[in-house]
């Protein structure tokens, strides 16, 4: 299924879950109203800053607006094929590359672009969502906004969510693999 519908159709029973109005949702999120519901019908591509804040404000994990539901999945082998789930933002591109259920805690992996010059500050996540980063390629700055950490290639980060961080790229692209981790 293309990826504005299943943002879509996940964006919608989200919202519908919640028993929030479209036009709540919005203010709450602060796009319009317009925006939403064409982003609700599969009209209109997301941004990754948008779908950062509809996540939020839906109290959802940014990858489970990015997949289909299968009820006949099987989970023994899952290959992702590069541009299946890619979100573009201003300075950062992700791309969901699998999301996984286990034991009360859900993991999702993703490709992580960070273009040259970009910087992206991500807004804190609910308490106990842990990143982690593994930079493959570049030099990127990353971590809480107060006190960010400088990674080169093989370098990795942990840290908890629970304040606003940053995605920095000053010299060059970065490709990095990132793991949201939720309680």
């Amino acid at each position: 299924m293309e990826l504005v519908k299943v943002v879509g159709d996940n964006l919608k029973a989200a919202r519908l879950q919640h028993g929030l109005s479209l036009s709540e949702v919005a203010r709450r999120a602060g796009i319009g109203k317009g925006t939403l519901s064409e982003l609700e019908s599969g009209r209109r591509n997301p941004t990754l800053e948008t779908l950062y804040a509809l996540a939020t404000v839906l109290d959802v994990p940014l990858g489970w607006l990015l997949i289909a539901e299968s009820a006949d999945s099987d989970d023994s082998v899952v290959v992702s094929r590069a541009g299946a789930a890619d979100l573009s933002g201003q300075a950062v591109d992700v791309e969901l590359m699998d999301r996984i259920e286990e034991g009360g805690q859900r993991l999702e992996i993703f490709r992580l672009q960070v273009r040259q010059g970009g910087r992206y500050v991500s807004g804190a996540h609910r308490p106990r969502v842990i990143e982690q980063i593994l930079v493959h390629s570049g030099t990127l700055v990353v971590g809480p906004k107060s006190a960010p950490e400088s990674l080169g290639s093989g370098d990795y980060i942990r840290f908890e969510g629970t304040s606003d961080h940053i995605y920095e790229a000053p010299h060059g692209d970065v490709l990095a693999t990132l793991i949201m981790r939720y309680p």
